[in-house]
């Protein structure tokens, strides 16, 4: 009789990967095995999780509504094994986390790669989606978040902390001028990130008073990462935060203005359902990112 779980983890692989031959390569077998192992669990299910064709493979109907499900039963299987497992050889399994995209590009995909060296029996898979991924429904263990949440029913780790910041190139402050207080932004050229909720407009304290700047612009994008890029090449002031621009503050790439007039930190934090398995896994990796962000020194 069929494995169930070497069937769940075929699936899944074909699902993640887009074929059947990545899918055994993932999993150390052929892809024939891979597709008997597919085609076992679906006679089991009694339903066809998998339309193929020559060229691509995707998911019925039965297995858009299954995945989830296939997603969490496995990962009770692999903590149901974790519980005899020796604490001395380690992590074991994987790891389904979500993130907005400069995040994980910046931040987390390093503490992944530091994560992975120090558990090799780990499997990290790391998403990255600027939408508010829903945890339970994209079959996820964990999400990085900058700020607080809006469902308070999620179970909250802090790790860290960032605060907004304004900067630009050496060449165009010299060329533009440095800015001495908010207002002075209105001569200047903004690099505007649309992921914000309130795209180009700038936040700022003065003692105890807030002030919006509404900035202009030619550049328009939702990728913070995109708009950092272009500050590098002297395009204007960018908006984005510190943890994002540690790197090139450090190096003195770009160079920040009007920190006297910073709006409070923003908490960082990483978010799983009170349900969620893996909760050991979690906070080691969540220690693992703390110490990463600690070492951009804006932790």
């Amino acid at each position: 009789m069929m494995d169930l779980a070497d069937g769940i983890r075929a699936f899944l692989a074909v699902v993640e990967t887009g074929s059947f031959t990545a899918a055994g390569q993932r999993l150390g077998v052929s892809n024939k095995q891979a597709g008997k192992q597919v085609a076992a669990l679906e006679a089991r299910l009694g339903q066809n999780l998998l339309y193929r064709t020559t060229r691509a493979v995707s998911l019925t109907e039965a297995g858009e509504a299954w995945l989830p499900h296939a997603r969490k039963v496995l990962s009770a299987m692999e903590d149901a094994e974790d519980v005899f497992a020796d604490p001395a050889g380690g992590l074991s399994g994987r790891l389904r986390i979500t993130c907005g995209t400069t995040m994980g590009e910046l931040c987390v995909a390093e503490a992944a790669r530091s994560f992975a060296t120090e558990h090799p029996r780990m499997r990290v898979e790391l998403h990255l989606s600027d939408e508010l991924t829903d945890l339970a429904a994209g079959g996820f263990d964990m999400a990085v978040r900058i700020g607080i949440p809006r469902d308070s029913s999620l179970l909250m780790q802090r790790i860290g902390a960032t605060t907004l910041r304004v900067a630009g190139s050496p060449d165009y402050l010299a060329a533009h001028g440095t800015p001495a207080h908010p207002r002075d932004l209105a001569d200047h050229v903004a690099i505007i990130d649309l992921n914000g909720q309130l795209p180009g407009r700038w936040n700022f304290r003065d003692a105890d008073q807030r002030i919006t700047i509404a900035m202009q612009g030619q550049i328009a994008v939702n990728s913070a990462a995109i708009t950092i890029g272009q500050a590098l090449k002297g395009g204007g002031l960018v908006c984005a935060p510190d943890i994002f621009l540690a790197p090139y503050l450090d190096s003195g790439a770009l160079r920040s203005v009007l920190d006297d007039f910073a709006t409070p930190a923003l908490p960082i934090h990483i978010l799983s359902q009170p349900t969620a398995f893996r909760q050991r896994k979690i906070a080691a990796f969540g220690a693992v990112l703390r110490r990463h962000l600690d070492q951009l020194g804006r932790a």
